[in-house]
């Protein structure tokens, strides 16, 4: 997914949107029809020409700018379109071919990979034309970039404008739930998000959307957002000071990294690379925040040897190193699928350093258990023998 891993699905009909903004934009009779068909961009790099310079400022001659920076663009002309279409604006900015220009500006900076750009060229045109044929089109594509910048109180306000649009679909509302739902986790608020993202759930359970096969793209923000709420209420376990209970407190933590897993694996399962990237990093994450958070917990009072100590120590280093074993497998998977898909998101470079220091962490836990006067194999003895020892105590 080379230029918006966020939702390079979110653009799988630009160009076809762009033939139908001209079309709009010049006043003809498409306008009344559905838009064209799909039409697929070369997959050679794009020519880009020598830069054109308006010398006519005469606003009746911009829909023909309008229609050749539209044909550069349709040709893959990226560079020189963008120019062109932000010239036009520049010279007739609440003109008739403004909104579609600044639309069409936002197709072309997408292409060009520069996204901050064409997320305000997006909204821009919305703004300008709240009833023209592309401005649904432009502010979910406004909250798809937003996302992907890590944008979140851009994301909250656009999310919001397009929940009150009434000719959204189906999956256009719970799309615009999901990115409300996100926008709140990330900004702390995350009983808000929760009661959002439960709404998103039900339309989708009610809808029975993505019960066989690879689920919508749009259900993927809210099954990603899903598992931040439930990681971030599953990391406020921790295990210092030691609880009461301490085997039943790990085992709700636990069923909380679980719960927030399989919301992380929905995500995955829409098949976009960087949605992928986003809950592969945080399920390997959970495991490593796990093993960060048992290990702090002390020695147990009745550990009152040295020797006690160690095998205590060494037994906790030995039953929890899975956990990083575990982490780094995902961050591992994470790394390899930015590498196979061209993903290059930020997530795939915290993913890259989260990396490196599971693999630092595995080599400390091998150093530290080679150091204690104690083998891994009479380790696991004496844990097999305290299990023995449990187990004939209980009724």
């Amino acid at each position: 997914m080379p230029l918006i891993p966020a939702r390079a699905s979110a653009h799988r009909r630009p160009l076809a949107e762009l033939a139908y903004s001209l079309a709009c934009a010049l006043g003809l009779s498409a306008c009344a029809a559905s838009a064209p068909a799909e039409v697929h961009a070369p997959d050679a790099a794009p020519t880009v020409l020598d830069e054109v310079r308006i010398t006519k400022t005469d606003p009746a001659a911009l829909p023909g700018m309008f229609r050749d920076a539209s044909d550069r663009l349709l040709r893959g002309e990226n560079e020189a379109a963008a120019k062109e279409l932000d010239q036009i604006v520049s010279v007739d900015p609440t003109g008739p071919t403004a909104a579609p220009s600044l639309f069409n500006a936002g197709v072309a900076y997408t292409a060009m990979g520069d996204l901050v750009t064409a997320a305000d060229r997006y909204r821009k045109s919305a703004e300008l034309d709240p009833s023209a044929p592309t401005a649904k089109t432009a502010w979910i594509r406004t909250s798809r970039l937003d996302a992907y910048l890590e944008r979140w109180d851009d994301l909250l306000l656009v999310s919001e404008k397009v929940a009150q649009r009434p000719d959204l679909s189906a999956l256009e509302r719970i799309e615009a739930m999901g990115a409300k739902g996100l926008a709140l986790v990330f900004l702390q608020r995350n009983d808000e998000a929760y009661d959002v993202l439960v709404k998103a759930r039900n339309e989708i359970e009610d809808k029975k959307l993505g019960i066989s096969g690879p689920p919508p793209l749009e259900l993927a923000e809210v099954s990603f957002a899903m598992g931040e709420v439930k990681r971030i209420r599953s990391e406020k376990i921790v295990f210092v000071p030691v609880p009461a209970d301490f085997g039943a407190t790990l085992e709700e933590r636990c069923t909380g990294l679980l719960d927030a897993q399989s919301a992380y694996t929905d995500a995955m399962r829409s098949m976009d690379a960087h949605w992928s990237a986003m809950a592969g990093y945080r399920v390997g994450q959970l495991y490593q925040r796990l093993h960060e958070d048992v290990m702090r917990a002390p020695p147990p009072p009745n550990a009152t040897s040295v020797r006690q100590q160690q095998l205590w120590e060494g037994a906790m280093r030995m039953r929890y190193r899975v956990l990083l074993e575990k982490g780094l497998a995902m961050m591992k998977g994470t790394v390899e699928l930015g590498e196979r898909t061209g993903e290059a998101s930020p997530w795939i470079s915290r993913a890259k350093e989260a990396k490196k220091e599971l693999e630092l962490a595995l080599e400390a836990e091998k150093s530290a258990l080679a150091k204690l006067p104690f083998s891994e194999s009479e380790i696991q003895t004496a844990l097999d023998d305290l299990k023995k020892k449990k187990a004939a105590t209980k009724p």
